[in-house]
């Protein structure tokens, strides 16, 4: 028995000495705070970002995870930190956070042989110091043009983590739908919707504990053939007005550092629209994503993602019509129904990350379909596009930057994409 518990202390002892030895079970009693910024966020949406308040004990994960919380506000161009000894056990924390320059007015041009845009307007994701979103935008396009006015409010700003955003727009589209590659008809309206979200509701901590997105969407869409100059066979006319609400929850985290990610998100939402007259039938929608990232090292970043939905609406223009952001080349509406999914892979390279000079690039392959049953959209082939993006840019100046895409997809001629 002897023998016994002096093994048991010897490996105590010893576990306790490599734990010791371990950084991240090293600790601080922070005593003192010091924020070095330089000049537009305020003192208490970082410190809402911390684990722990002056006076506690902390160890590395702790500080880890705040410094983690903090790059997710998304409004600095560096954040790091240091430790200082003011005593044999106390310590100063110097915690860095470099504002972005992100209040700007902006002209964005993007285009290739079959959907050009401009958008024109400013935007502010740190209004007042306060990581308040504030902006107010128009975009003139092939198939779109609109403008619209959001606001939102931060968590950091509300109870247990709330966030809270509003959206008032109003524009027209134009979008045909193709069989064969060819053009079989087209849906030309005008819209106007006020839009609002609550995300996050009760939710205190980054536990995953079940917190759903709530929705809604007061809108209408007023058919016009007058918006469109094309011998395609046109929609009926019509004029709906609807209230859509909808639920959604997600879980994971994505951490981010600069303008890579780390972690994973997987989310689902149910809508259901609420007709306002007689002439708009109420319908339900689903959708679920995925997305994960993996940040091996300041050079190399792979991702993967996918995503769905369905619709039970035929209005023509409340069903998908897939265009770039679902396959990177596919012409506006190529595919399109009320289901679809897309799926993305890519892989990022960091070449160069300073302040005020960043040079990045991307290989991606994109795929994705659409159509009126859900389940045949896996029994047809889907559109998939590779492709490689180059970007330059300003990391203080997140505005400030250029991308250039160069992709194939079967069929298409969108080998240039670019963005200004």
């Amino acid at each position: 028995m002897k023998k016994i518990c002096i093994y048991i202390f010897f490996t105590t002892w010893a576990l306790n000495g490599l734990a010791q030895n371990n950084g991240s079970s090293k600790v601080w009693q922070i005593d003192s705070l010091v924020i070095h910024k330089n000049w537009r966020t305020r003192d208490k949406i970082i410190l809402r970002e911390l684990e722990f308040n002056v006076g506690e004990t902390i160890n590395q994960d702790c500080l880890q995870q705040s410094i983690n919380q903090v790059w997710n506000i998304g409004n600095f161009a560096q954040v790091n930190y240091s430790i200082d000894s003011i005593s044999p056990t106390g310590h100063i924390l110097n915690l860095t956070a470099r504002d972005a320059f992100n209040f700007v007015p902006y002209i964005t041009v993007s285009g290739n042989n079959d959907d050009k845009n401009m958008a024109l307007g400013f935007s502010d994701n740190n209004f007042l110091g306060r990581n308040i979103d504030l902006s107010l935008s128009g975009n003139i396009g092939t198939y779109s043009n609109s403008y619209k006015l959001s606001f939102g409010l931060p968590r950091q700003l509300l109870y247990k983590n709330m966030t809270l955003s509003v959206q008032l727009s109003a524009g027209s589209s134009n979008n045909f739908r193709y069989k064969n590659n060819k053009k079989v008809s087209v849906v030309a309206y005008h819209s106007k919707q006020f839009s609002g979200n609550i995300g996050n509701p009760w939710h205190s901590d980054y536990n995953y504990s079940f917190s759903p997105n709530l929705s809604w969407n007061l809108f209408q869409h007023k058919t016009d053939t007058s918006l469109v100059n094309t011998d395609v066979h046109f929609a009926e006319d019509y004029k709906v007005n609807y209230l859509a609400l909808s639920i959604g929850e997600s879980f994971g985290l994505i951490n981010r550092i600069r303008h890579q990610h780390n972690g994973y998100s997987i989310s689902g939402a149910y809508g259901i629209g609420i007709g306002l007259d007689n002439n708009s039938p109420i319908y339900h929608a689903l959708s679920f994503g995925a997305s994960y990232y993996k940040t091996f090292n300041p050079i190399v970043e792979l991702s993967a993602s996918f995503s769905t939905g369905y619709i039970t609406s035929t209005i023509p223009s409340l069903i998908h019509y897939m265009n770039s952001g679902d396959v990177k080349g596919i012409i506006n509406g190529q595919e399109s129904g009320q289901a679809n999914y897309n799926g993305k892979l890519n892989a990022g390279f960091t070449y160069l990350n300073y302040n005020w000079f960043a040079m990045e690039q991307s290989v991606y392959t994109h795929l994705g379909m659409a159509n009126d049953r859900y389940f045949d959209i896996y029994k047809h082939k889907p559109r998939i596009s590779i492709g490689t993006r180059f970007r330059f840019w300003t990391p203080m100046i997140p505005w400030l930057a250029a991308s250039i895409h160069f992709t194939y997809v079967k069929g298409n001629n969108n080998w240039f994409h670019l963005d200004i």
